[in-house]
């Protein structure tokens, strides 16, 4: 038997349902207002200053450095970013350049770059070919002014290659950027490559000049670390010169041979020096002599200074007229010296002897003070077979040993069929014997 049911349970159940489904309407709004919120977040963005270390056009991909540090961000971009120079103008990305410093911002979600802009505090000098660095003081030139490198600092080469400080030469030229006395990227712009002369020996002697960049003695076994380009190398023993072009390529090697040129060698004086005190340096028309034996100067007028620390320094006149001479030079201490400086002393001399040059100096790069540590030496154990040159000057086949050499100089390994190499080295003057040890050449793909 069926009971009947009633009107107030019916009216009851109909309020149930309904409010059931208001509530659920309830939360499916509630749902839909959160997802509109969710998705009107921004996207989670970094931001931090760093040195572009490379450039993949292709890729459309940046590597940045974060300053101060060795971590590397791979940030894609596009035409999108927000770009600014540092005159505050818009570029693109493919205008970015290797070793710039530039505040970055970037998602975090899939690496792609929001905007790039370089600090106000940023400064970079473009075509920067004087230049030095003093590795005990982690330190260095430019434009008159001393700035810190540090391990973080990024060393480079166009095209977003890496190398080392001691791999740059003072025939280089740098575009070097930095903030406050901090320097936060080297980068290469233009290298350097060699000249190697052939059968040159009516020469030896005399003197070479390559334009009016590079003015060096001649002698044996030359390889002259030259600025890319292209040259005009005049080499002069009294009457006699001869001339020829050259294109010199980076790190590549160009040979110049002269065997094609003969003829007498006249009007040439040997002149040996006496300085005092022993160990002051001499500079014949700006180039830096070792005087340790006679040298061959052609007939004709020269600028002769001489320097010591703790004295002043010797300005003179010297003319060479006559087939030997000998010039006594006596430098005064600082604080006896007087301003005036006369014409070197001279008495007559029987000696020929060649003389052995220690040192290049370039018409682009500051003339180095060098002292001889006779007492000590310098030996280059690798690589086995290389030739070794210091300062452009033939020092034997590694392992090889000579005399040590205080100061910031150039050291080239060349070795047939592979790839000649230079590095920037400094030697203390510690009373100490200094080893070096160099990276194996890489094999020359040309040859």
């Amino acid at each position: 038997m069926h009971k009947k049911i009633g009107t107030g349970f019916i009216k009851r159940c109909v309020c149930l349902v309904f409010l059931v489904v208001m509530m659920c309407g309830c939360a499916n709004k509630s749902d839909s207002q959160n997802k509109v919120q969710d998705t009107a977040k921004p996207m989670a963005a970094q931001s931090f200053t760093g040195v572009i270390t490379s450039v993949d056009k292709e890729l459309k991909q940046l590597s940045v450095r974060e300053i101060d540090t060795d971590v590397d961000t791979i940030i894609n971009y596009d035409d999108t970013a927000e770009i600014k120079d540092k005159y505050k103008q818009d570029i693109y990305g493919d205008e970015l350049e290797q070793g710039m410093i530039m505040k970055t911002t970037y998602r975090t979600s899939d690496a792609k770059l929001v905007s790039m802009e370089v600090p106000e505090d940023a400064w970079e000098y473009k075509n920067v070919d004087k230049f030095s660095f003093d590795t005990s003081e982690s330190s260095m030139e430019v434009a008159d002014e001393l700035y810190q490198y540090s391990e973080q600092t990024y060393f480079g080469t166009s095209g977003n290659k890496a190398i080392e400080m001691v791999e740059l030469s003072e025939a280089d030229e740098l575009t070097v950027r930095g903030i406050g006395y901090k320097v936060y990227s080297v980068i290469r712009t233009e290298g350097h490559g060699y000249l190697r002369l052939l059968n040159y020996k009516d020469f030896i002697g005399g003197m070479i000049n390559i334009d009016d960049d590079i003015i060096l003695p001649v002698t044996n076994n030359m390889l002259i670390t030259v600025s890319c380009g292209n040259y005009r190398v005049t080499l002069n023993k009294g009457t006699a010169k001869a001339s020829k072009t050259v294109s010199i390529k980076n790190n590549k090697e160009s040979t110049l041979d002269f065997s094609d040129y003969r003829n007498s060698i006249k009007n040439v004086g040997s002149i040996k020096f006496n300085i005092d005190p022993i160990g002051a340096d001499l500079y014949i028309n700006g180039t830096k002599i070792d005087y340790s034996k006679p040298i061959s100067l052609n007939y004709g007028t020269y600028s002769v200074s001489a320097s010591l620390n703790g004295y002043s320094t010797y300005n003179g006149k010297l003319t060479v007229a006559e087939a030997s001479k000998t010039i006594n030079i006596s430098l005064e201490t600082s604080d006896t010296a007087s301003a005036a400086t006369s014409a070197p002393q001279s008495t007559a001399s029987s000696e020929t002897t060649e003389p052995q040059a220690t040192a290049a100096a370039t018409s682009k790069s500051k003339t180095k003070t060098k002292k001889i540590d006779s007492n000590h030496t310098i030996s280059v154990t690798a690589p086995e077979g290389a030739e070794v040159y210091l300062d452009n000057v033939y020092k034997g086949i590694v392992p090889c040993k000579f005399t040590k050499v205080i100061g910031s100089q150039t050291i080239t390994l060349s070795k047939s069929g592979y790839v000649t190499k230079s590095y920037s080295v400094d030697i203390l003057d510690d009373d100490k014997n200094v080893k070096l040890s160099f990276s194996e050449l890489i094999e020359d793909a040309d040859k």
